[in-house]
């Protein structure tokens, strides 16, 4: 099993390398793609404020200064879709990267993209990005047959659909989980809102709403229905707290907020998921830094022999945030002790 981690900076490499990060992800916007869409249409998942590198000269200092420390590099060309132009652009940059650069896998979720690159034959692999929303054994087979090494499991599946998938890949793909920080409230490969980084994600915004609730009619709602409806809704303001970090990037421990799957760690172990993906892209080089030692804590405990229980009991410990674990809310994988 081995730990994903993401960067943004080829100053970043030597200190992820140090740090116990076993492959290295990024983003890359180039110039022309800027001047042609600005920063309304992503190019990949992440926003190109920060997030991703933006000179191919980067991109490949990134790639040799990785390799150097014996370190993968993949490639993020993840947008839910992208049109005839833009696919054209995609492809050459795909091309480069592969090529002359010499990345070791591009991230896809756009069907024409993972076509055109299946018949391109590119020296590399091919991971199915979580915006794929590979949920089944034909999504698995489908992709397989397509050429894909890898498949990154989306963010909302439970432990239990993660094992009928493992069990389903057979050995014939590899299946990457996200283990730390960023969450998403919807499904997002089936989520086609605006994250544009000055307007911000339709899932985040609509806990701020101010709203009055009527029925279908017109009519005005009973005090127990509009009652019932405000807890729900102070339910969901609570989540999307946490989904998106409790409200800032660290603890005062100097931990990340946010999303986390580390008592999942045994029991992903078990169904033998190839590798742990850390979160955050955009984040800084502290918060990078660390979530790669909480995660590689966590993993080194369970290659020890550890149990499951005393895995829990150590992350646990290590947060030292109780009352924001009891909550779950903050739980990749809500099933850990059921696994």
């Amino acid at each position: 099993m081995k730990i994903l981690a993401p960067i943004s900076s080829p100053d970043e490499v030597e200190m992820l390398a140090a740090n116990g990060a076993d492959e290295l992800y990024c983003g890359f916007v180039p110039r022309e793609w800027m001047e042609t869409y600005t920063g309304a249409i992503w190019l990949n998942r992440r926003s190109p404020a920060g997030a991703n590198l933006a000179a191919a000269e980067s991109l490949a200092e990134l790639v040799r200064r990785a390799h150097s420390q014996g370190l993968p590099v993949f490639l993020a060309l993840n947008a839910p879709t992208y049109n005839d132009s833009q696919l054209r652009q995609i492809t050459e940059l795909a091309r480069r990267a592969a090529g002359e650069i010499g990345v070791d896998a591009l991230i896809v979720s756009d069907l024409g993209l993972l076509l055109t690159l299946a018949e391109l034959g590119l020296q590399t692999r091919i991971h199915i990005s979580s915006i794929a929303s590979a949920l089944n054994s034909r999504a698995i087979q489908f992709y397989s047959e397509l050429g894909a090494s890898r498949l990154i499991l989306p963010r909302a599946l439970s432990l239990h659909e993660i094992a009928d998938l493992a069990r389903m890949a057979d050995g014939q793909i590899e299946l990457e989980a996200f283990i730390l920080n960023d969450g998403c409230a919807f499904e997002e490969g089936l989520c086609h809102t605006t994250h544009h980084h000055r307007v911000g994600a339709f899932c985040w915004n609509i806990a701020r709403w101010s709203w009055e609730p009527c029925a279908a009619d017109g009519r005005a709602l009973a005090a127990d229905e509009a009652s019932l409806l405000a807890d729900h809704m102070k339910s969901y303001r609570e989540w999307i707290w946490f989904v998106n970090g409790c409200g800032q990037p660290l603890s005062p421990n100097g931990l990340p907020y946010g999303p986390c799957g580390l008592c999942a760690i045994p029991a992903l172990a078990r169904m033998r998921i190839a590798s742990l993906k850390i979160a955050g892209r955009q984040a800084s080089s502290l918060r990078k830094f660390a979530s790669l030692r909480l995660v590689k804590a966590i993993v080194d405990l369970v290659r020890s022999g550890a149990s499951p229980a005393e895995v829990a009991a150590r992350a646990r410990q290590i947060r030292n945030t109780p009352e924001l674990c009891d909550t779950r809310y903050m739980c990749y994988y809500r099933d850990f002790d059921d696994a």
